[in-house]
């Protein structure tokens, strides 16, 4: 027996009152982000909001990196979302930087270089693999700083990007201690001539905010 045509009316169908605003934020975070794959990313974007998670969203949209070599698909707005949604965690299993990682729509052979660059076998030290990250967005150690100060940083955009001395030093050292040319001595010696910088800086700087 055939189906019934069955007829709707609007006072028939029920649209939950939030949905237009959730999708409105949808939409206004999928132009802002960009992501190549816009069905993984919305699939990324709507299991995060119903699990309270950190949204794979950019804070905005991006201009292309001049540094950054064609085939790269990590960038700095990307490597923040990162940073947001796994830093939490020391020490990240690999199968959670892998989904988040294919969620951004991010290429896995450079998710794999990075990987076999760090020597990570099982659990990924987080903020080696950011330092890492860094450099493949930056190239030189100090534009690799750059990118990682800008990323972690809690100064509005366009400020002094400034980031605590220890996280500073913890990355810059991890970063040079896998560059031959550059010996502990000299790692040593700048970070305790930046120290001492700080140390003269610093008494101003309260006196200013006082």
């Amino acid at each position: 027996m055939p189906v019934p045509d069955v007829m709707f009316c609007a006072q028939q169908i029920h649209v939950p009152p939030e949905l237009p605003d959730i999708m409105k934020q949808f939409t206004k975070a999928a132009i802002r982000t960009q992501p190549r794959d816009v069905l993984q990313w919305s699939y990324a974007y709507f299991y995060a909001l119903s699990n309270g998670e950190p949204l794979p969203v950019k804070d905005r949209l991006e201009r292309p990196v001049a540094t950054q070599k064609n085939d790269t698909g990590l960038t700095p707005g990307l490597l923040k979302i990162l940073h947001k949604q796994l830093s939490e965690k020391e020490t990240v299993e690999i199968s959670d930087l892998q989904r988040k990682w294919k969620n951004l729509c991010l290429p896995m052979e450079q998710l794999r270089n990075l990987l076999r660059l760090g020597n990570f076998a099982e659990g990924v030290e987080w903020m080696k693999f950011f330092a890492l990250a860094c450099s493949a967005l930056g190239g030189s150690l100090l534009s690799s700083m750059k990118h990682a100060c800008e990323i972690l940083t809690n100064d509005p955009e366009g400020g002094a990007a400034r980031i605590p001395y220890d996280t500073f030093a913890y990355i810059y050292s991890y970063l040079a201690s896998l560059d031959e040319e550059i010996t502990e001595e000299s790692t040593e010696k700048f970070l305790k001539a930046l120290k001492e910088q700080l140390r003269i800086w610093l008494p101003k700087e309260k006196i200013k905010q006082q």
